[in-house]
């Protein structure tokens, strides 16, 4: 009996470990890890929170005659951020500024950010 015990507690722990691991995505299965996208546009919004810190940017996109675009560009969780120099501070609503990202697949208006560059030439790196 008390084998059948273990062996049910043992295969129910690894289906809760194996949960929690795919709950996580790979950012290879969301963007395109071999494209660079450099856009420049105006911070909407700066989102400081867990998992992922996200910015908002709107830019103007040349190539549908000045149709304005929204994009959402992921980072990495808060606790890392702070370790690269990132503040919720760091970026302002307004903020003009230039970025490079690894864009979405199938032409999401989404990206991993790799580095923003400020107006006066600063840079943050993700």
């Amino acid at each position: 009996m008390n084998r059948r015990i273990f062996r049910v507690l043992l295969t129910v722990g690894a289906l809760l470990i194996s949960t929690s691991a795919l709950a996580h995505h790979g950012r290879a299965s969301i963007f395109d890890t071999k494209k660079e996208t450099t856009l420049k546009g105006t911070v909407t919004e700066l989102v400081w929170s867990n998992p992922h810190v996200q910015i908002g940017i709107e830019v103007i996109d040349a190539k549908a005659k000045g149709t304005r675009r929204k994009w959402f560009l992921e980072m990495s969780s808060t606790s890392i951020m702070s370790t690269r120099g990132w503040t919720r501070k760091s970026l302002k609503v307004g903020d003009t500024v230039t970025v490079t990202f690894h864009p979405g697949l199938r032409g999401a208006l989404t990206g991993d950010l790799l580095k923003v560059v400020f107006a006066d030439g600063r840079q943050l790196s993700t």
